[in-house]
């Protein structure tokens, strides 16, 4: 007597409800990462304001100081921060910038070089 052989067979319908599953859980990742980008993104906006009144603060003081030139430009590792006269502030990335040396400003403001408030 001869053993046939079985082919296994096509389970497309199961294959069907598994690729469904898979892509219910990468839509909940989907969704995951774009409540957590939109966090950051308030996060990042609350930091530039943050950083627009500080600028402000700073300019005035070198005002005060009677220098004209205060920069308007600064690059920090990865961007470049850039103020303009509405008191707005714009981000670009960059590869590689090289820091300004805000401690001259700030020795010349009489300020010690400490680290963050």
């Amino acid at each position: 007597m001869t053993k046939q052989t079985q082919t296994p067979t096509a389970r497309p319908m199961n294959k069907l409800l598994d690729a469904m599953h898979l892509l219910e859980r990468s839509q909940e990742d989907l969704i995951d990462a774009e409540q957590g980008l939109a966090e950051a993104k308030r996060s990042f906006d609350e930091q530039v304001a943050h950083l627009n009144t500080a600028y402000t603060a700073a300019c005035n003081r070198a005002i005060e100081l009677g220098e004209k030139a205060f920069p308007e430009q600064f690059a920090l590792r990865g961007m470049v921060l850039t103020f303009d006269d509405e008191g707005g502030c714009s981000v670009e990335r960059r590869e590689f910038a090289e820091p300004y040396q805000l401690l001259n400003w700030a020795k010349k403001a009489g300020e010690e070089s400490t680290p963050c408030d």
